[in-house]
């Protein structure tokens, strides 16, 4: 897949080795664990399936719980 303005790499794609790298996924949330402040969300594409976590900014934390499923979203970690 070419990378685009959404995304660096699909939901199939992430290994190891991609450890330290500037990540932006783009999908649909399928669902959302809420673990006490610590969320966990799948994120889907036609690909696959990345659970990404957000936590230790209450900010973002609640921001992020927030979201419905079904909803598409671009998500990115540097390092």
């Amino acid at each position: 897949m070419k990378e685009n303005v959404y995304r660096t790499y699909t939901c199939s794609e992430l290994r190891e080795e991609h450890v330290g790298e500037e990540i932006k996924l783009a999908g649909w949330v399928e669902t959302i664990r809420d673990l006490g402040g610590v969320l966990f969300i799948d994120l889907r594409d036609q690909y696959g399936i990345t659970q990404v976590v957000v936590s230790g900014n209450e900010e973002k934390v609640d921001f992020a719980s927030k979201i419905p499923t079904e909803s598409t979203i671009s998500v990115s970690r540097k390092s």
